[in-house]
């Protein structure tokens, strides 16, 4: 993904555009987890078709979206607007949170760092890596690793909180979950007419239905417990 695509979402974010590509979640004051949409499902994707990809989206002091961090999970890639560079927003954030985050998840994190990015971004992007405490796996110090066991977890700045879904939109998500369902419903028919077999997809069709209610049942556990 290139930084202007980066940056695209980090816009929306800010102008609160984000419609039906990026879900946020705070994992504190400063930065939200997040999950983005490049496209939207349609029904003639590939079968390959790959869904979200899952951003770390960073706020200056005046809450403005100024950076992100997309995971790749074998590899981290991060970006900050050219005005909020050189403050230390990005090594704060990688230290108190995102790697914390991703430690909880994974035993090791290891990130790469092209030349072709040019000597002065290269140079920043390996600085960060160092004061995190990643180490150089190669002579041409590109790729860099660290371990859960090796991390610094004296900065761990973590505090996830909920966001409430309106009425409205539990209905919506309802019904988005009703379709999914209608769908699978109609490709088993399909099957056992074709082969007097649908492979369980009935199964999974009501079992996907049975989950329109789940999903209230869901919110208001959740809502009562708070």
């Amino acid at each position: 993904m290139t930084e202007k695509e980066i940056k695209k979402y980090i816009d929306r974010l800010n102008n609160k555009k984000v419609q039906e590509s990026i879900f946020i979640r705070p994992i504190n004051e400063t930065i939200v987890i997040g999950k983005v949409w490049c496209e939207q499902p349609k029904e003639n994707d590939s079968i390959s078709n790959s869904s979200s990809y899952r951003f770390f989206f960073i706020k200056n002091n005046l809450g403005v979206y100024v950076s992100a961090v997309l995971d790749m999970n074998s590899d981290l890639h991060w970006y900050v607007i050219p005005e909020e560079r050189k403050k230390g927003l990005l090594t704060k954030a990688l230290k108190e949170t995102i790697l914390p985050y991703i430690f909880y998840e994974r035993e090791e994190q290891r990130i790469t760092v092209k030349l072709e990015i040019g000597e002065k971004n290269y140079a920043n992007s390996k600085n960060v890596a160092l004061k995190l405490g990643f180490n150089s796996l190669n002579e041409t110090q590109t790729e860099f690793l660290l371990k859960k066991s090796e991390f610094d977890w004296s900065f761990e700045n973590l505090n996830e909180q909920n966001s409430r879904i309106g009425n409205e939109r539990i209905q919506v998500l309802r019904k988005r979950v009703n379709y999914a369902s209608q769908i699978l419903r109609k490709v088993s028919d399909e099957l056992l007419m074709a082969y007097e077999d649908d492979n369980e997809l009935l199964e999974l069709s009501k079992e996907v239905k049975s989950h329109t209610w789940k999903i209230e049942n869901l919110i208001w556990e959740y809502e009562q417990s708070e």
